[in-house]
């Protein structure tokens, strides 16, 4: 998912779920290297983690607002509305490996304290 100043707060800041965002410049050659790895990411920790990306030489002023002084700049937004805040936004220094940002997902996931969904049957 591709994030910029007209979706940003609407898509991640007011919503509950779990958020990895990669800040990146498309000449970036460390940033096309971590692409795969990131997709692959995405793709494993579908439903658990929400990823996206934002093109600092477009959006500017969202790289400013966080603080991104190289590429790519990965952020975590965590779960709950109470983790959305500019301040709580932490960087993710772990492996750029699919393997190693899935890991990273999977235990901010499991530690989160999310409701289980509930289905209703009718007859």
């Amino acid at each position: 998912m591709v994030l910029d100043a007209t979706n940003f707060n609407a898509l991640v800041m007011n919503s509950k779920d779990i958020w990895m965002v990669e800040f990146y410049a498309p000449w970036c050659g460390h940033c096309k290297a971590l692409e795969p790895e990131w997709k692959q990411a995405a793709s494993n920790l579908k439903g658990q983690v929400r990823f996206a990306k934002v093109d600092c030489t477009v959006e500017q002023q969202l790289g400013q607002r966080f603080g991104v002084q190289g590429y790519p700049t990965i952020k975590v937004f965590n779960y709950g509305l109470e983790n959305k805040k500019d301040s709580k936004a932490v960087p993710y220094n772990g492996e750029r490996t699919a393997a190693g940002i899935t890991e990273f997902g999977m235990n901010l996931a499991s530690s989160a304290d999310i409701d289980p969904e509930v289905n209703e049957l009718f007859k």
